[in-house]
């Protein structure tokens, strides 16, 4: 028994070891793109450079310890516009892989620091709170069409075993205290009916978040904007095609498409000085 888990250990560690070989390569590549702008236009170029990539959900759980997860081989809604930013403030920031794991964990979460489950930010609305209070977004929703979003925000809690990890009582009572504090702030979103109204005001890379018609939950689904004209297309991670996608239908008609999807939030990244 001792020789068999001494086997899976060190198999284990060459796997992990590939593994960041393999991303620091990609990584590489990713730097070499053609492209200049702003930080959006960056945003917007890296996130093009996932399409076609697998579609992969709940990329970050499943691990017996909460540490960085870092996957170019397969993305959901959230890695995908994590991944994105994080390469984009590399590109501009002349950042070398360790330094775009640094962006990785201050962007995904709280402090910056890794302390088990509940350090991560599980919810979009905190995502983009905790993220522009550091300087690297802006949400700008209330500036184009926004109105009041009051919403009890308490999923994750209240659905303890869709995540194994809220099975012990001290993360349980973590996650809810966040919860707490995110209702105790005030959020805007732009109802489903009123996006087409706020699409020529949006950017290239802007950030969307849909919000859902299911208790408790903030939003759904997240992705990049695209500009075509006036209109506006959502780059994401689609749990439908499988696969990274631009969608084919402007942003108000794809919201309109899905039935579960309320409205939409929006965050605007700040170009780094």
């Amino acid at each position: 028994m001792y020789r068999i888990l001494i086997f899976i250990f060190s198999f284990s560690v060459a796997h992990f070891a590939l593994a960041q070989s393999s991303n620091q390569k990609i990584f590489n590549q990713k730097m070499e793109l053609p492209g200049s702008g702003d930080i959006g236009t960056q945003m917007l170029r890296m996130g093009e450079s996932f399409l076609g990539l697998p579609y992969v959900a709940s990329t970050l759980e499943g691990n017996p310890t909460e540490r960085l997860v870092c996957k170019f081989d397969g993305l959901d809604c959230t890695t995908l516009v994590e991944s994105a930013v994080s390469l984009a403030i590399a590109k501009m920031e002349s950042l070398n892989y360790e330094g775009y794991k640094s962006e990785l964990t201050k962007l995904r979460y709280r402090d910056g620091i890794i302390d088990g489950y509940a350090s991560r930010l599980h919810y979009v609305l905190d995502w983009m709170y905790e993220n522009e209070k550091r300087g690297r977004l802006t949400d700008i929703t209330s500036k184009v069409g926004g109105v009041p979003y009051v919403k009890e925000i308490n999923f994750m809690t209240n659905h303890a075993n869709l995540y194994p990890s809220l099975a012990s009582n001290e993360v349980w009572e973590k996650v809810r205290e966040q919860e707490s504090k995110i209702n105790a702030r005030e959020h805007s979103y732009i109802p489903k009916a009123d996006i087409q109204r706020a699409e020529p005001m949006l950017h290239d890379g802007d950030i969307v978040a849909f919000t859902s018609s299911v208790e408790g939950l903030d939003v759904n689904h997240m992705g990049i904007i695209t500009k075509i004209g006036n209109r506006a297309y959502l780059l994401h991670a689609s749990f439908a095609l499988k696969k990274v996608i631009l969608s084919n239908i402007p942003l108000a008609e794809y919201a309109a498409s899905v039935p579960k999807h309320t409205g939409l939030i929006v965050a605007r990244l700040t170009d780094p000085n």
